[in-house]
């Protein structure tokens, strides 16, 4: 059986970054590692939005990645 070590947690904020040559929406990513991996779903985006909030650019989207890793028990 596998068992967990080390587990971490960040936040991608995808937010807007301008206008291309073609009309279309550029985007850029601002990472926010170290966040709490017991942290919920819900407080996790509740803090990225907090987070855009101080952002000069309007906010695409909030992904949050979980990473741990796995030993033999």
């Amino acid at each position: 059986m596998a068992v967990k070590n080390a587990a971490t947690s960040k936040i991608i904020l995808k937010v807007e970054n301008g206008v291309g040559e073609s009309g279309k929406t550029l985007f850029a990513n601002r990472t926010f590692q170290h966040i709490n991996p017991a942290l919920s779903d819900d407080d996790a985006y509740t803090i990225g939005a907090a987070l855009a909030a101080l952002q000069t650019h309007a906010l695409g989207s909030v992904t949050r990645t979980d990473s741990a890793q796995l030993q033999e028990a």
